[in-house]
């Protein structure tokens, strides 16, 4: 039976207080406010390690002050989420939270993306233990976008993890599943066996929450191998307790039994060693105060026996230090100078450098839009097929992963809003993949739902998906078809994949929505995946809305809170009435006002359409 400690051996209370001791020493004695800061800092720490976080946040709050002084942004990045990981420590979830997003936008002007990384992963897991679903899952997924785009494995495993669990907490099991299975297969591939043993546990508990406690064994049992192998005893006595619970479920009543006779003997044992330790830490540092106390005496005798006799030999040794160091000034002054100008030089020439290398990589970033500008459906093809339109159009940043795609046909106009993984300039890969597709689909079809069909064969063969190590990225698309009649009234075909159609009708005012197919294109989707098609007859004056979901998806107002989708959509049941050009000025002047000064997180595209 397991019997050490996962944790990492400390060492002992003696050695924790000489630091504190350097540190405190430190903390006056340097010259530097971002020496002070960063040694007080690091005591805090200290403090945070021995679960003191009160007095951790003491230390970090004095830290702060100096190292805002001192202009250190990355340094003062970490001590906010210090100091927020200490309110969330201490259950105080709204500190925490405002910390955490200090540290972000600090955070942005390091470029530091691992770091933001981190600080939307305990965001999410602190909007979970506040069973707060949407924002936690919205945190998880950043986390994701940032690990996979700095290919940090175990963060995209983590946040795989943290997304399943996220999902349990909401009793969606199949959907964690689906999630913990996946941070699995990269654990396993990098052989961490902590995260595999952590993984194969929380699997085991998620389909016993399932009642398939056959299927649940086999990980609970992987879980506790591993754990017991790799000496973690967290994670041990968890998967002991799961599988005990797992095995009662199951009717194993003598499994159940053995497992929770050995997680008691086990607790009990950790807290017999857990005592001893501090008493034999105890002993030690009664014998380190005695012996030091003795030290003290002896070196007091001793000064005062040769207190006389030394007088004058101070007085010349100091003459002779205070030349010496007259001396070493001079001439490290004068290297300190020498080398500052030869820095200055190198830096001036550095900067040069990079000045000129970031307006190459913007001006050809700005090219890029306007070639992606140029693919985007025509003003001219919309305004000769639609009465009255409006498109507001607002990448996150210069290019965009959201378009628009409209072509005429026979049987009636087309028209797509799609919304392709990712922004940015990956994101307009991903764009010009999904029209280059879009345009080879309509050469056999003008149905909706055949086009989104075909799209996701191509964007599939495009990337190349259907291999192991394929490219995962995909995309959510709405395609209508309008065909108009003689009466003024138009016919409506419909297809979404995992994003719905909007409509008003002018008669009763009412807004109306049809559900997508919920299903993305490309990624995880199968080869044969059928999409819905339905059909709406609308009337003159009826409007119709087709959007990504950055809109809806935007956090700001007074308390951060996302605009969420039932906002949004209340907000065009407000504005249906007004003119095209009126309706997409109110909708620019709503999302800025709601945005305020926090950063635009997505692509914004929003279409309205009245008929």
């Amino acid at each position: 039976m397991l019997y050490t400690s996962s944790r990492k051996k400390g060492v002992t209370k003696e050695t924790i207080k000489k630091v504190k001791h350097i540190l405190d020493s430190f903390s006056v004695s340097l010259s530097s406010e971002r020496d002070r800061g960063f040694a007080i800092f690091k005591r805090g720490k200290i403090e945070a390690k021995n679960r003191d976080f009160n007095s951790a946040l003491t230390y970090y709050y004095r830290a702060l002050k100096l190292i805002e002084n001192s202009k250190d942004v990355k340094i003062e990045s970490l001590i906010h989420a210090d100091i927020g990981m200490g309110f969330y420590e201490l259950k105080n979830f709204k500190s925490a939270i405002d910390h955490y997003y200090t540290s972000l936008n600090l955070n942005k002007e390091v470029n530091s993306i691992r770091s933001s990384a981190g600080n939307h992963c305990i965001l999410g897991n602190i909007f979970k233990d506040q069973k707060q679903i949407d924002s936690s899952l919205f945190h998880h997924e950043i986390s994701l976008a940032l690990n996979i785009q700095i290919n940090d494995s175990n963060g995209i495993a983590s946040a795989y993890n943290d997304i399943g669990l996220t999902y349990k907490r909401d009793d969606k099991y199949e959907l964690a599943l689906d999630f913990l299975i996946k941070a699995l297969k990269i654990r396993e591939a990098l052989k961490n066996e902590r995260g595999i043993a952590g993984a194969n546990i929380n699997i085991g508990n998620t389909l016993k929450h399932l009642k398939r406690y056959k299927d649940a064994m086999p990980y609970f049992e992987k879980g506790i191998e591993v754990a017991e192998q790799s000496g973690n005893t967290d994670f041990y006595l968890n998967g002991i307790i799961g599988r005990a619970k797992n095995s009662k479920k199951a009717g194993d009543f003598k499994l159940a039994a053995e497992d929770f006779s050995n997680y008691i003997e086990l607790k009990d044992s950790l807290y017999k060693q857990e005592l001893n330790k501090q008493l034999a830490e105890l002993e030690v540092s009664y014998q380190t105060d005695k012996k030091d106390n003795e030290i003290i005496l002896q070196q007091q005798e001793l000064k005062l026996k040769s207190e006389q006799n030394s007088k004058q030999k101070v007085v010349s040794i100091i003459s002779i230090i205070s030349l010496l160091l007259a001396l070493v000034a001079v001439f490290f002054i004068s290297k300190s100078y020498r080398q500052n100008k030869l820095t200055a030089i190198v830096l001036a020439s550095k900067n040069h450098l990079i000045a000129e290398k970031n307006k190459e990589i913007t001006d050809s970033i700005n090219y890029a839009r306007l070639i992606q500008q140029s693919l985007l459906a025509s003003e001219s093809m919309l305004s000769k097929n639609l009465n009255e339109y409006f498109v507001l159009y607002k990448p996150k940043d210069i290019v965009s992963g959201d378009f628009y795609w409209a072509e005429e046909t026979l049987n009636g106009f087309l028209m797509a809003c799609v919304d392709c993984t990712g922004h940015g300039v990956p994101g307009a890969f991903m764009s010009l993949i999904g029209k280059e597709n879009l345009d080879k689909a309509i050469v056999n079809t003008n149905s909706p739902k055949q086009i989104l069909k075909e799209l996701n064969k191509g964007v599939k063969k495009s990337l190349n998906q259907n291999s192991v190590d394929g490219n995962k990225d995909g995309m959510d698309a709405v395609v209508i078809r309008i065909e108009k009649d003689q009466n003024g009234s138009s016919n409506i075909f419909y297809s979404g994949a995992n994003r719905s159609l909007v409509f008003v009708r002018k008669e009763t005012g009412l807004l109306e929505e049809i559900k997508a197919t919920k299903q993305g294109v490309g990624g995880y989707t199968r080869d044969d995946q059928e999409f819905e098609e339905h059909e709406v007859i609308l009337k003159s004056g009826d409007v119709i809305y087709l959007s990504t979901d950055g809109f809806a998806d935007q956090f700001g107002s007074d308390k951060n809170k996302k605009l969420t989708t039932k906002r949004f959509k209340d907000f065009l049941l407000s504005i249906h009435h007004l003119s095209a050009i009126e309706q997409k000025k109110s909708c620019e002047n709503f999302f800025n006002s709601w945005k305020g000064r926090n950063e635009q997180l997505d692509d914004v595209l929003l279409i309205g359409i009245r008929v």
